[in-house]
């Protein structure tokens, strides 16, 4: 096989696999970090970019998701979103859970972890503020969003 025949099929090879490679990106686009919580790990969001934002169910494209610190100790999550969604998950140290795309504007998320030294409690509220200028689905365009963080008790 002459080599430029050869050189075309491996270029139509780079090409089809880079394809294939930006269509799953533009799948999904994250995690992004949101907010890092002392002692207990960070939140971060997701996009979908199939999902045109909006009120209502264009807001499905967007999600939260929770990595605990390495150096922590058992969390215990309650994501919320409307009157329907209630998920509650236990991290380990170290791991991390995904929550799902959800058309609700606002989603919610509760961390509670208990060690020796007391019980430490955090509340992050997410805001996906429908607006005409940009999506969220970047990670210099972060949603609005509220932190509580307790002292041990």
């Amino acid at each position: 096989m002459p080599k430029r025949v050869v050189a075309a099929i491996a270029a139509f090879g780079i090409v089809t696999a880079s394809a294939a490679g930006a269509s799953q990106r533009d799948a999904e686009r994250g995690p992004f970090l949101l907010v890092s919580l002392p002692a207990l790990g960070t939140v971060t969001w997701r996009c979908d970019p199939s999902v045109k934002p909006g009120i209502g169910p264009g807001l499905a494209g967007m999600a939260l998701g929770f990595r605990a610190f390495a150096s922590s100790a058992t969390d215990r999550l309650r994501f919320r979103a409307g009157r329907r969604i209630d998920v509650r998950r236990t991290v380990q140290p170290g791991k991390s859970v995904r929550f799902p795309y959800v058309p609700f504007r606002v989603q919610t998320l509760d961390v509670t972890q208990f060690t020796e030294a007391g019980t430490l409690r955090a509340h992050v509220t997410v805001d996906f503020v429908p607006h005409l200028l940009a999506t969220y689905c970047y990670p210099y365009l972060p949603p609005k969003v509220t932190v509580r963080v307790g002292p041990r008790i």
